[in-house]
């Protein structure tokens, strides 16, 4: 039966008059102008938003045809898939989830995770640009975030966050070192987000929808939540970035608080003996603020570290991307 004209395996329709079919024998080379062959929808219309039952319909039949055994063919498909960019992931959430063949499966998550890259990476390459004098702490983690979890949904997570600072504001009147306090009972003892000791190198404690939801995390991702509820209370709070462990510090005093052990409040001389008990000699510089910049550098180190230990070297290399492209934004100082 001609694929043109036959039921999909997800019960679409290939809408063959909507298409230009170009005949390709095996071994031959595509025709130029139409990568695939058999199929050219009309991808400069679709792109990012179907607007008709028409597009909607070509990107269902592209998401049958993944499962070609060809394998040029379903490479050719799945670019055509990322081509049409973030309109396409709504079919292909549907389609992964009424999906039982694990090929396809893994075709269509694919498909998914390299449409997301494209679009973190667009969104990365816009938060590098801008002119303030740092970048958005939470636009960059949670870019972060969706770069190691495609299908995230990050939205909601933010307005978790805007609910948790509601939740603290009317506590948010006191003294820094009395909000801090406030801050510490509200996340380690209420909602008891702690350090993860059992399973430290999972990637997800980096993730930061992921710290949220499962309360656990390494030292710079509960720091990070820490700092972005900080931000709406406009509590003067910074990240402290000491050779092998993260803390929060208070801007107007040397207070710092280590949310990786429940928020405990450290001085100076508790920073210094912790660095000595890991074999580091103190420096007071090692106290000094973090940028944004350096914060979330060092969120994608640790991550890239995670995945070559792992020898996931496409996840590495994913990151290492976003990390380079931060490397070379102008004056970044480097982070250890």
């Amino acid at each position: 039966m001609e694929r043109g004209h036959s039921p999909g395996r997800h019960g679409v329709r290939d809408p063959g008059h909507l298409r230009r079919r170009v005949p390709v024998r095996r071994g031959e080379s595509l025709p130029p102008g139409n990568r695939v062959g058999f199929v050219e929808p009309n991808f400069c219309a679709m792109k990012n938003a179907p607007s008709s039952s028409t597009e909607r319909t070509d990107i269902e039949a592209l998401v049958d045809l993944l499962s070609d055994q060809d394998p040029r063919i379903a490479r050719q498909i799945h670019q055509h898939l990322v081509d049409a960019g973030s309109g396409a992931l709504p079919f292909l959430r549907t389609a992964i989830a009424n999906c039982d063949e694990p090929s396809l499966a893994e075709r269509i998550r694919a498909v998914i995770g390299d449409i997301a890259q494209a679009d973190v990476e667009r969104h990365w390459g816009a938060l590098l640009r801008t002119s303030a004098p740092d970048l958005d702490l939470e636009a960059g983690a949670f870019l972060i975030a969706r770069a190691g979890d495609p299908q995230a949904d990050t939205a909601p997570y933010q307005q978790r966050l805007d609910a948790m600072a509601a939740e603290l504001r009317p506590l948010s009147s006191g003294t820094p070192r009395q909000v801090v306090r406030h801050m510490n009972e509200y996340l380690f003892q209420t909602l008891r987000f702690r350090g993860n000791t059992q399973q430290y190198y999972d990637p997800n404690n980096s993730f930061l929808h992921r710290v949220l939801d499962d309360r656990v995390g390494i030292p710079i991702s509960l720091s990070v939540v820490y700092l972005l509820l900080g931000q709406r209370l406009r509590v003067p709070v910074a990240g402290v970035g000491l050779p092998g462990h993260f803390l929060v510090g208070l801007r107007t005093e040397p207070v710092f608080i280590d949310c990786f052990h429940e928020g405990a409040m450290l001085a100076e001389r508790d920073c210094a003996r912790l660095l000595q008990n890991h074999g580091v000699e103190f420096d007071r510089r090692y106290l000094e603020p973090c940028s944004h910049a350096q914060i979330l550098a060092r969120m994608l180190r640790n991550l890239i570290a995670v995945y070559e230990t792992r020898q996931e070297t496409i996840e590495a290399r994913r990151f290492r991307r976003l990390l380079t492209a931060l490397e070379n934004r102008e004056n970044l100082p480097h982070v250890h």
